[in-house]
């Protein structure tokens, strides 16, 4: 997640949304009896395209609720673009969104998606973003944006209290991309008490890291927090496992699958790995033959057969959609108002993405999920370690 300078994502916005402004465009509605217009903007190529396998499992689920008959009988028209995770180019792709297709809803994919906000909220147009930094829950500022996936402060400040309760002398240190997802997932861990003796920042795609293990292992580092994504953290724990350096390791939750840990870094070098989840992983043998489950792969080989479903990042963006779809079949009318209201009022839905136990709510922050529990990785399997934990913007609750 490439750290893009606060001035420049500003700047993109403010003229964003002038454009906007003056383009005299209205709420996001449909008329009666027309489609529901759903647009997102996702990097399908550049250095995080392994996250744009979410647009295909959005698609998957919008097509099988369309085969099903819609929603109160209307269909989701629903298209993706390219940004490549270019700030410039999503609020591009978001300008057409309004202007030229009227979508209801926008669906945009991490950090980036701030520099859209202003334009959205500007046109009275629902953006729901995938991605957990902090600085997405603003919706006193922003009103018609929400954020689908958790605050990762969340999450950093669930780890800060393992450590400081289970082992309270440890030498933490902390990897992750250099951007705003680290600043939140930090100022959890400070929010626990735990500040790292060192935290590394790397862009993503970043395969070489024996310089930042050197420096791990030197500061004598026992306890790693790391948040990063594939080639990186595959090729972190691998490494690691060479040169026999075995810190507690707590592997972020977007990253905790098998597909960019467990598979490139090797089952052996990941084992005794601890991390706080929130959604299932569709290679995870625990999990494999949930009902939920069975019916993701069988809904990506019929409606998105060239997508790989073992992907957790398409398993992610089929949950957005289902939630997406839980909002609208609430809607008093098919506006960008009406949605919103929905969302923000579900309450205990269930979703195919969520770990065991665990629902969709809405709250204040406009997020859905709330719900962690801690996992294991015992050679094999990401294992439940312990109860769930709520967590919100009022604090955590055991």
């Amino acid at each position: 997640m490439t750290n893009y300078p606060t001035k420049l994502i500003a700047l993109v916005a403010v003229a964003a949304a002038t454009a906007t402004a003056c383009s005299g465009r209205s709420a996001g509605s449909q008329t009666e009896n027309s489609d529901i217009v759903i647009r997102a903007s996702y990097p399908l190529s550049g250095a995080l395209a392994s996250a744009g396998v979410s647009a295909d499992g959005a698609a998957a689920y919008f097509k099988a609720v369309n085969a099903a008959g819609g929603i109160n009988g209307r269909k989701i028209d629903f298209e993706v673009k390219d940004d490549a995770f270019d700030p410039a180019r999503l609020v591009s792709n978001n300008t057409e969104f309004v202007k030229k297709d009227h979508a209801t809803v926008v669906i945009n994919f991490g950090g980036i998606a701030v520099a859209a906000r202003p334009q959205l909220n500007s046109a009275g147009v629902a953006q729901i973003v995938q991605g957990g930094e902090t600085v997405l829950s603003d919706v006193k500022k922003f009103p018609d944006s929400r954020a689908f996936v958790p605050d990762i402060a969340w999450e950093g400040e669930l780890q800060g209290r393992y450590i400081k309760e289970k082992t309270p002398k440890a030498v933490v240190g902390f990897m992750g991309f250099n951007n705003e997802l680290a600043d939140s997932q930090l100022a959890g861990l400070a929010k626990a008490g735990v500040k790292p003796v060192k935290a590394l920042r790397l862009p993503p795609g970043q395969g070489d890291v024996a310089s930042q293990v050197t420096e791990l292992k030197a500061a004598k580092v026992d306890t790693l927090v790391v948040t990063l994504g594939p080639p990186t953290l595959g090729a972190l724990l691998s490494y690691m496992g060479q040169i026999d350096y075995h810190p507690q390791v707590f592997v972020g939750s977007p990253y905790a699958d098998f597909a960019s840990t467990v598979k490139p870094a090797g089952a052996a070098n990941v084992k005794g790995a601890l991390s706080y989840q929130w959604f299932k992983d569709p290679q995870n043998p625990a999990v494999h033959d949930e009902k939920a489950l069975v019916k993701y792969r069988a809904d990506m080989a019929q409606y998105a057969p060239k997508a790989d479903a073992n992907q957790s990042f398409a398993l992610t963006g089929y949950g957005l959609a289902a939630a997406v779809v839980s909002a609208l079949k609430d809607t008093k009318d098919v506006s960008s108002k009406s949605f919103l209201s929905a969302w923000d009022s579900l309450s205990n839905v269930a979703n195919p993405l969520l770990i065991d136990g665990a629902n969709l709510t809405g709250e204040s922050d406009g997020r859905l999920v709330h719900e962690y529990q801690l996992h294991e990785f015992n050679g094999t399997s990401w294992m439940p370690k312990g109860s769930i934990a709520n967590v919100s913007q009022n604090g955590i609750a055991d």
